[in-house]
């Protein structure tokens, strides 16, 4: 929709929309108007607009009044938009805020507008004199009249030059075409305005000397001379003592047009009053400040709200004075989303003319304005701050050539383009450390205020994901609200859903995180904006390259490259080869858009591709993770084989560890049988690792959607898990009842061979609450089950049970004999695996016999084969034998239970402790 709003300044502020005239409401609310109208289309941040209106000494309420002055801005210039929905004439931005206005509706643009014009025109006397009326036509009066505020007070006086250098401009031009009169009659008047200006008065001195007014001339000349001695004790200026003496003996030569003076150009930003933390890498951009006559080009990246404008801001400050040609700024706009990027051309030719290049020398071709610009940067120390680049080619014909200047370039791309080719320093922003966090915290909110709730605000950054931004709009809550505690904060922004509409600016619609984020996301191209969104659907905080890809339905060649899109322009972090990771605010920006922008059934596919990923890969990697105790059976058959070993499988099992039961919630809330399948698929990964609560959580949700689903087979299988885990754990009275469930369970759909584990599951509880006898009596039945329905692998497992149980009993020929027995099974049905655990339980009998040497034959055999199978686990356990029985060899012994230790670590295995004292007993 078209902007309807014009803005004018040049006398009382007015503004008008659709050509009715707006009420603009207090006058400090008109302030910020002025101080947004004459920045029109660049941003200005929030403490510029306190310093505006307010001075040095703003009082506490000053960002309330900020965002108060804002918000009835844009009820003024969109009285039709709806509450909620964001403003397309006052923006907010993540530093601050941009009034949409085009050059003709702002009369200063315009006023600007013909003098460049005239300046351009000035070998056409007529034409430029047209140009100069035009401008000075746009005056109504004082300029900023009635608007209150220091910015107003410079900017008042700054206009007031521009006008008056304009009309002794066009005064000069009227006299070279005989208008001298006219000339005479408007400067008489103006002079009375201004009586110690002197350049107006050489002006009327010389148009009515050549209208042949001498005297009338000389007198005016007299009298300025009395004012100036009367009023400043000084005499009038060389020129015109010189234009006097002229006039005095009748010979005039033509009045040279006013030579502006030679301007240092300095364009920095305001800085931010509680800029806190980043001292490494203030001190890396320390280092590269150049000494000689080579320029310094850094690239200052990092995802929206992160502080690389903040950051460069503040550095620029620091070192200004080590740059005394000048310090130019130019915002290059490359993610804003309310008008496209600033081109090179564009650019260079506002750099050329801060740096006093009139408009007329600049060329129109890019590489001459490129060139032109190295020229008049050679030689000179210059601070160029390009803020807010899109692409390394939006910056390359900005940076200087043969200097000792510097280039701060800020951007969310990476610009690696500019590190590799044009050697920039590359500073990549993460961010804000805890401390930093809440260092900002408490300078925004007080001292007193952290130091009331440091717990609650410990909690507060951490939901902000110590992101400046957030931490920055969660203190002005804070501020602005003086009833609202930091826990009451905390307990808002801990409800997921609700987090970005919390992290808004207060009174302002367009919320700022949100927005911030939204610049990068506008940026992308759709193949990799999809991508983004569809990563919001993944539950978990990382996420895998294979995932990805079948989240997204593409080939994993297409998701890399969509991928290295996303983490080049920040909007997520490649935290290792092929996984990646997205900030907390960022995931829940992605999760928002995924339901906003894509379809419902897109998003069900979605899932179901990502559901049956994870599913098919579990299974793979359950098949090949030893022990070979994976009960295929339950599953769909395998439809990958993404693993050729234990350690690769188990590789991703952890890798994928932390997202496994956030993806099982994710098939259970979708009402898929993965729910159950993911968790039985690992059944193996459980069984090796120690990730108890892991193996607990994922289980119980397999055991609820297996009932949901009529799986009763499944269901059994899970709760049996939930029993081993139990096991595992420590908590065999609770092992006892799962048990027993399972075995309940398994009888009621005449399920032999899972009843049969039932009952080795509650020999093995009943053995770890040191019942032996009621342990041993239930081996005994499951060995008959086992044997009845023909598992020679659930005999072989239970007997190598029994064993553990027998030697705990401290009965250890009978422990020695049921392993012995296991062993046979397994050799009988070439069991390459079973034969290694059960050397490993042979072993430990026969050293608790005393028998050491062949107790140490066993583990050493048992060791060989584990090696080429692959089992960690089982291998460490076999050292760890090992190493006891080579107590006479301490060195040896050393070696093997250094092995050991090293993988039990890997595993959280509980004899970690033991193999530890052992080792420094050794010691």
């Amino acid at each position: 929709m078209q902007n309807e709003l014009r803005v004018s300044l040049l006398g009382a502020l007015a503004a008008t929309v659709a050509g009715q005239e707006l009420t603009l409401g207090p006058p400090r609310q008109r302030a910020v108007l002025a101080v947004l109208a004459l920045r029109a289309n660049h941003v200005v941040s929030r403490s510029e607009l306190i310093d505006a209106v307010w001075g040095d000494e703003p009082p506490a309420s000053a960002d309330n009044g900020i965002h108060t002055y804002v918000a009835g801005l844009r009820r003024l210039f969109e009285p039709g938009r709806a509450s909620r929905a964001p403003s397309s004439v006052l923006l907010s931005t993540d530093t601050g805020y941009l009034l949409r206005l085009p050059a003709d509706a702002n009369d200063v643009a315009m006023f600007r507008a013909h003098l460049d014009e005239a300046g351009r025109l000035r070998r056409e006397p007529a034409a430029a004199i047209r140009a100069f009326d035009a401008a000075l036509g746009l005056w109504r009066g004082v300029a900023l009249e009635g608007v209150p505020g220091p910015f107003a007070a410079v900017e008042r006086a700054r206009l007031t030059e521009l006008r008056l250098t304009a009309v002794e401009q066009r005064a000069a031009l009227m006299l070279s075409v005989g208008r001298e009169a006219e000339v005479a009659a408007e400067l008489t008047t103006l002079i009375n305005a201004h009586p110690l200006r002197e350049r107006l008065h050489g002006l009327l001195m010389s148009a009515l000397y050549r209208g042949g007014r001498q005297a009338e001339a000389l007198a005016v000349f007299a009298d300025l001379r009395r004012l100036l001695v009367e009023e400043l004790g000084i005499e009038p200026g060389p020129e015109l003592r010189q234009l006097h003496e002229q006039l005095l003996v009748g010979r005039h030569e033509p009045q040279p047009e006013p030579v502006a003076p030679a301007l240092v150009p300095v364009q920095l930003p305001h800085e931010i009053r509680d800029f806190t933390g980043r001292a490494k890498e203030l001190a890396k951009l320390a280092e590269v400040v150049p000494h000689d006559h080579n320029p310094a080009l850094v690239a200052i990246t990092g995802t929206g709200g992160v502080g690389k404008t903040a950051l460069a801001v503040r550095f620029a400050h620091q070192v200004a004075e080590r740059f005394p040609d000048g310090q130019l700024h130019v915002d290059l706009r490359g993610f804003d989303a309310s008008s496209p990027p600033v081109q090179p051309a564009a650019a260079l030719h506002q750099l050329l003319q801060s740096l006093g290049v009139p408009p007329e020398r600049i060329p129109e071709d890019l590489p001459a304005k490129s060139a032109l610009y190295r020229s008049v940067l050679a030689g000179k120390r210059v601070l160029v701050l390009l803020d807010n680049a899109r692409l390394a080619e939006q910056v390359r014909p900005l940076l200087p050539g043969r200097s000792s200047s510097m280039v701060l370039v800020t951007s969310r791309n990476h610009l690696g383009g500019l590190v590799a080719r044009d050697g920039a320093h590359p500073v990549t922003l993460s961010t804000l450390t805890r401390d930093e966090a809440l260092a900002l915290l408490t300078s925004a909110v007080g001292p007193d205020r952290v130091a009331a709730e440091p717990e609650a605000a410990a909690r507060l950054v951490e939901l902000c994901g110590h992101l400046p931004l957030a931490v920055r709009i969660a203190a002005e809550r804070v501020v602005t609200r003086p009833h609202l505690t930091l826990a009451d904060l905390a307990g808002d922004l801990a409800d997921e859903r609700d987090r970005l509409n919390v992290l808004a600016t207060g009174d302002d619609e367009d919320t700022a995180v949100r927005a911030a984020f939204s610049w990068s996301y506008l940026a992308l191209k759709p193949d990799a904006a999809r991508m983004f969104r569809l990563i919001g659907l993944h539950p978990g905080a990382e996420i895998s390259l294979a995932a990805a890809a079948a989240l997204a339905g593409v080939p994993s060649s297409r998701a890399r490259t969509l991928l290295d899109v996303l983490a080049g322009g920040h909007m997520l972090e490649e935290v290792a080869r092929g996984r990646f990771r997205l900030h907390d605010l960022l995931r829940l920006y992605a999760t928002e858009l995924s339901a906003t922008e894509e379809s419902g059934p897109g998003r069900s596919e979605a899932v179901t591709r990502l559901l049956r990923w994870y599913a098919d890969t579990a299974n793979a990697a359950g098949l090949a993770i030893s022990p070979p105790d994976h009960p295929a059976f339950l599953l769909p058959p395998l439809s990958t084989q993404d693993f050729t070993s234990h350690d690769d499988a188990f590789g991703w099992c952890r890798a994928e560890s932390a997202n496994l039961l956030a993806v099982t919630r994710l098939a259970e809330d979708a009402h898929s049988s993965t729910a159950w399948q993911i968790p039985v698929a690992l059944w193996n990964y459980f069984i090796v690792s120690s990730a108890l609560d892991e193996w607990t959580r994922t289980y119980r949700v397999a055991e609820r959607a297996a009932a949901v689903d009529g799986n009763q087979a499944a269901r059994a299988w899970a709760v049996h898990g939930l029993g081993l885990a139990a096991c595992r754990g420590q908590r065999f009275a609770d092992a006892l009842e799962l048990f027993d469930r399972a075995l309940a369970l398994r009888r009621d759909i005449d399920d032999r061979v899972g009843a049969a584990w039932s009952l080795t599951g509650l020999g093995m509880a009943y053995g770890g609450l040191r019942q032996f006898d009621l342990a041993v009596d239930r081996f005994r039945l499951a060995l008959d089950q086992h044997a009845a329905v023909g598992s020679w692998f659930g005999e072989g497992g239970t007997r190598l049970f029994l064993s553990d149980i027998l030697r705990s009993a401290c009965q250890f020929e009978a422990s020695l004999a049921s392993a012995r027995m296991a062993y046979d099974l397994m050799d009988s049905h070439g069991a390459v695996h079973g034969k290694a655990m059960a050397l490993v339980s042979i072993g430990r009998a026969q050293l608790r016999l005393g028998a050491r040497a062949e107790a140490r034959d066993s583990f050493r055999t048992a060791v060989e084969a584990l090696r080429v199978l692959g089992d960690r686990k089982s291998l460490a356990e076999a050292l760890h034998g090992l190493g006891e029985t080579s107590s006479g060899q301490p060195e040896v012994a050393r070696t093997h239970l250094l092995e050991a230790l090293t993988i039990y670590e890997d595993y959280d295995h509980p004899l970690t402790a033991e193999v530890r004292a052992r080792l420094h007993e050794l010691a």
